[in-house]
């Protein structure tokens, strides 16, 4: 029994009165006495005293449940959630809380099946066949490709899990399927029909510990998205979780994206790619804002080309709030970045330039020139909506969280990254100063703005164009993702990506957790960990290390040092 209370991660006995026991099993929800309180757990076990070999059980000494709750965690989820509660070193009660039914009281739902679905016959199909006769693996759905069709070709096997980065998705994912016939339950609103039977049971991230009757299989949609990411802890990851499951199952898994993770591409040992010709991506203009006429300016001819085109629906992407501080040389315009590792330099007040990822000192002179003149262009979110504002007829609009999600055909859309997920179609989309994420002080720069770029091309369809700006359109980056073959050209720019992870022994070819403590507790006493790389990033520790069990033993030593005031994100997305 794990009892639903916070900071108790212990399993204890209890005794389940003869009257309970045709309403209990693995999973069920019950109602126990603990200390004098009632509350709420979870069954992880049941069996006779008799047969306990790890404990010697004092049946006088046990204390019964008091009654059946409902239903909880399906019976074979449960050891499930114990594995990722210790992958992600986390309570194993938040993660049967993740896996638990949204109601107590199921309903009764007879299983349904699709009549006559209508199957696709397509290159992504003819993939997914072959990838899941080696066993599953990850598949490159270019953006401009459904894939839908993966989920659609392995419905022929059996049930099928989906799982997609947003609700969203996951709602029109199945409102897609079945009208093609398929039979669907949404999580979590179908619990009950995806517990009895359904063609395909979709639904987000926790949808990879939802019931799934007789599954024949699994797939992840956008495997690299972020949003597969729980932030709260235990942190863990929802297509890591469907391997394991799929794993234990003895089912094919199929990771898709138009962008795989590092992580999926070196534990998959197929990585399958979808070739459709040239019907892969939109059209994608690398722009030079070193021609734009105006020193600093990010009004390029191709961004007023967009927002200044009747009916034209236009989004514009700018990852910096308010007014931005960006250094680039008076002289030559080039912006001040390190030698080191690429991450754009921050002035010091007495006028030095570092490098606040690898803290590399660059002097006070133009890494490109040498001049001593810099200029700080202003161009956050306010400032761009303002100088588009100027230059159009057609609506400007300011994406912010407080703005609803009524939009009109021919409108300007700028905001932060987050108006990706809030524009549902788009005629183009420009990237007003791609720079400041591939120069951000993060290794993982790169792969942000390769997803950013993935999403935007799969929300301006075939017919739109994605647009990046930027001062350095050499980066090998850009240059793939402007090749005339874009998925060929990215593949390989993330094979070189993946081999100097593994040259620096950076995840996935090591653990890493970034943990931080609550006041009045400090990182400035952290005990000596041993076998373990410990760097410290703000308010927060980084430890990282290619032995697992290094990490966990670390992990403990924190534990036992900081008591309940330790907070753990294991595998940070960002680092």
């Amino acid at each position: 029994m794990v009892p639903e209370v916070s900071g108790i991660d212990k399993v204890f006995d209890y005794l389940v009165p003869e009257s309970l026991v045709p309403r209990v099993g693995r999973g069920t929800r019950v109602r126990i006495d603990l200390n004098g309180r009632r509350v709420g757990g979870w069954i992880v076990e049941i069996g006779n005293a008799d047969e306990r070999t790890d404990v010697q059980v004092d049946i006088s000494r046990l204390v019964p449940i008091i009654s059946v709750s409902g239903d909880g965690v399906e019976p074979d989820v449960v050891s499930l959630t114990q594995w990722m509660s210790q992958q992600w070193f986390g309570s194993w009660r938040a993660t049967l809380s993740s896996a638990s039914a949204p109601r107590m009281r199921g309903r009764h739902v007879n299983p349904r099946r699709g009549q006559n679905p209508t199957f696709p016959h397509d290159e992504v199909t003819t993939a997914t066949r072959e990838l899941v006769s080696r066993g599953g693996g990850v598949l490159m759905v270019p953006p401009l490709a459904s894939a839908l069709h993966v989920v659609a070709e392995l419905a022929r096997d059996g049930s099928v899990l989906v799982v997609c980065p947003t609700q969203r998705m996951a709602v029109m994912g199945a409102a897609a399927l079945r009208r093609r016939g398929f039979t669907t339950a949404l999580i979590p609103d179908d619990w009950d029909a995806a517990k009895t039977g359904v063609d395909i049971v979709i639904g987000a991230r926790s949808a990879v510990l939802a019931p799934c009757a007789e599954l024949s299989s699994i797939v992840v949609i956008d495997e690299h998205d972020e949003l597969h990411h729980e932030e709260r802890a235990p942190t863990w990851n929802a297509p890591h979780v469907a391997r394991e499951r799929a794993r234990r199952a003895n089912v094919p898994c199929v990771l898709t994206s138009p962008v795989p993770s590092a992580a999926a591409m070196q534990t998959e040992s197929d990585v399958a790619l979808v070739s459709l010709g040239e019907a892969q991506w939109p059209a994608i203009s690398i722009v030079n804002l070193d021609d734009v006429p105006v020193s600093g300016s990010l009004l390029s001819s191709e961004l007023l080309e967009s927002a200044t085109t009747p009916g034209l629906t236009t989004v514009c992407v700018l990852n910096t709030k308010g007014k931005a501080r960006l250094i680039a040389c008076k002289s030559c315009r080039a912006v001040q970045a390190c030698g080191e590792c690429s991450s754009l330099l921050t002035q010091s007040d007495d006028g030095e330039l570092f490098c606040v990822r690898c803290h590399a000192a660059a002097g006070s002179v133009c890494v490109s020139c040498g001049r001593t003149s810099f200029v700080v262009p202003r161009g956050g979110v306010s400032q761009l909506v303002s100088q588009v504002v100027k230059s159009t007829r057609n609506p400007v609009v300011e994406v912010t969280a407080e703005s609803d999600d009524t939009w009109t055909k021919g409108s300007v859309f700028i905001g932060t990254e987050a108006v990706l997920y809030r524009i549902p179609s788009t005629d183009a989309v420009v990237f007003a100063d791609i720079d400041r994420d591939l120069g951000a002080p993060r290794i993982t720069a790169s792969r942000e703005v390769l997803s950013l770029v993935a999403r935007a091309a799969r929300i301006v369809g075939p017919h739109g164009r994605v647009v990046i700006q930027t001062r350095q359109p050499h980066h090998p980056l850009l240059q793939a993702l402007a090749a005339t073959d874009p998925s060929t050209a990215i593949l390989a720019w993330m094979k070189k990506d993946i081999a100097q992870r593994q040259a620096f022994s950076l995840p996935p070819f090591s653990s890493m957790v970034r943990v931080s403590v609550v006041a009045p507790k400090s990182l400035d006493d952290v005990p000596s960990l041993s076998n373990v790389d410990v760097a410290r990033d703000d308010d927060s520790l980084v430890v990282k290390s290619v032995d697992n069990a290094a990490l966990a033993a670390a992990i403990q030593v924190l534990r036992q040092h900081y008591g309940t005031a330790l907070r753990v994100h294991a595998g940070p997305k960002r680092y």
